[in-house]
């Protein structure tokens, strides 16, 4: 059985239209997208200074909020919750009241809860910087300034959730049910990890689990579930065909909500058996998710995958998709015990994080953008800005995750091997590491253009908004003169 997209049917019974659904997204999408966009600037730059630093330490080592230790995971926050998290948070909407088939609810809500996101990120990278990261991935913000970004992210899918009260349509799309799941992950994992660090916090391993458990949380269920309803959106739009299979689309929803969450640990982490075991049961039934999702995708984009290429949005949507399934591959191989063992504590961990981060959350987030924005302002991205945009992005993330995967897999078995010395199985991958740096320039670049391209919206506006002033201007002038001559 197929599935369609949700169509651009007109307005019956006094429904709103699709125009009007995507008007109602005007104000939420030009500031969510732009101020996105500036962290995005400024994560690009933070994390390209903490490469430089992994092969030029000496590099402005007498400021301590330069070093590698405080640059690095500021970037990483900057990138995950100042861009992904708040372009995702509008990409969400819209596709959520694109498949309900009904205007934003409450929208001065969801600006309110930016604003409060955006002084969370604010507040948390200044923390960083300063000195005061908690040390903790993806949590390395101090807990007052996550708390600011879960109570936005509260009030954010509460507006999400009564806009999908609201729906029109009886039949919900796939995508819808990925943004709902995701609308209350973030809110979920993060209220919980803030109440279990509080005060004292846990205690030993403990307190690895639960950060383990957030992040997993914040990359898989949140920002996955942002990717994975983008593309199931996107995919059959750009094909133009339906989605192949609507029960696959189910399979694939109700393993992912159960099982991934589940999908924290790997062999030989330093666990209890039991949480190991339950964790490698995690990763096993999360793959039926991914099985179900790589076939149903398969099956829909099946001898037209010319015609997806064809343009920069489709590009970015086949990107997204593939580095979603070679991520989940990849996490399911390392979690074996043959493979972890020497994979573990090498460059793979972050060149899997920029793969399924760039490659498939920036990837999906950045094929809906143009979409989204000309649908509800009327204005259109030039299309060869955002052509050489995704065409930058696709190439710098590929430079960034490929050589430090490859450059994991050699430093793995350098270190596995007892003859070779620490320090050389080290220095053995660095050149690989510099080449990720090289990505890194190529992707500040890209992301550049990409502001270039939103700032073309915005001098057409002020332009409009000049020819308009004159308009009304222009009558009370003549007016004016008049009463001189008289």
């Amino acid at each position: 059985m197929t599935a369609h997209a949700p169509s651009n049917h007109p307005p019956s019974h006094g429904n709103p239209g699709i125009a009007d659904v995507d008007a109602s997204f005007r104000t939420v999408a030009l500031l969510f997208f732009t101020k996105a966009a500036l962290w995005l600037v400024v994560g690009s730059f933070l994390l390209l200074l903490a490469s430089v630093k992994l092969h030029a330490p000496a590099m402005m080592s007498k400021a301590a909020w330069l070093t590698y230790g405080r640059l690095a995971p500021a970037g990483w926050d900057v990138l995950v919750y100042g861009f992904a998290g708040q372009a995702g948070f509008a990409v969400a909407l819209w596709l959520l009241a694109r498949a309900s088939m009904q205007r934003l609810q409450v929208p001065w809500l969801v600006l309110i809860g930016g604003a409060v996101w955006n002084v969370g990120v604010l507040a948390g990278t200044v923390g960083i910087l300063a000195g005061y990261s908690t040390g903790r991935e993806l949590l390395e913000m101090p807990a007052g300034a996550m708390a600011f970004l879960v109570v936005g992210a509260g009030l954010i899918g509460t507006a999400g959730w009564l806009t999908f009260s609201a729906r029109t349509e009886s039949t919900t799309y796939p995508s819808a049910w990925f943004v709902l799941l995701s609308l209350i992950s973030f809110v979920w994992f993060g209220s919980v990890a803030l109440l279990m660090f509080c005060g004292d916090g846990p205690r030993g391993v403990v307190q690895v689990l639960v950060q383990r458990w957030y992040a997993n949380g914040v990359l898989e269920i949140w920002l996955g579930g942002i990717a994975l309803a983008a593309v199931f959106h996107a995919l059959p739009i750009a094909l133009g065909r339906p989605l192949a299979s609507r029960q696959l689309a189910l399979i694939a929803f109700w393993c992912f909500a159960f099982f991934m969450p589940w999908a924290i640990t790997a062999h030989g982490d330093p666990f209890p058996r039991w949480i190991v075991s339950a964790g490698m049961a995690g990763h096993f039934l999360a793959a039926i998710a991914l099985l179900a999702i790589a076939f149903n995708w398969w099956k829909t984009s099946e001898n037209a995958v010319a015609s997806l290429l064809a343009s920069p949005s489709g590009r970015l949507i086949a990107t997204a998709a593939v580095a979603y399934l070679a991520t989940g591959l990849i996490n399911f191989w390392t979690s074996l015990q043959s493979v972890a063992s020497w994979t573990r504590f090498t460059w793979v961990q972050p060149g899997l994080e920029w793969l399924f981060i760039g490659g498939a959350v920036l990837a999906a987030i950045f094929a809906l953008i143009p979409e989204i924005l000309t649908r509800a302002t009327g204005r259109t991205l030039s299309p060869r800005l955002t052509g050489l945009h995704a065409l930058l992005t696709v190439i710098a993330v590929a430079l960034i995750a490929l050589p430090l995967i490859l450059g994991g897999l050699v430093q793995g078995a350098k270190l596995a091997n007892p003859t070779v010395p620490f320090l050389d199985a080290l220095r053995g991958s660095m050149h690989l590491v510099r080449l990720s740096s090289l990505g890194l320039v190529l992707f500040l670049v890209a992301q550049c253009v990409y502001v270039l391209a939103l700032a073309d919206i915005f001098r057409a506006m002020f332009r409009e908004a000049l020819v308009t002033v004159k308009s009304w201007s222009a009558p009370i002038a003549r007016n004016r003169a008049a009463g001189v001559r008289s």
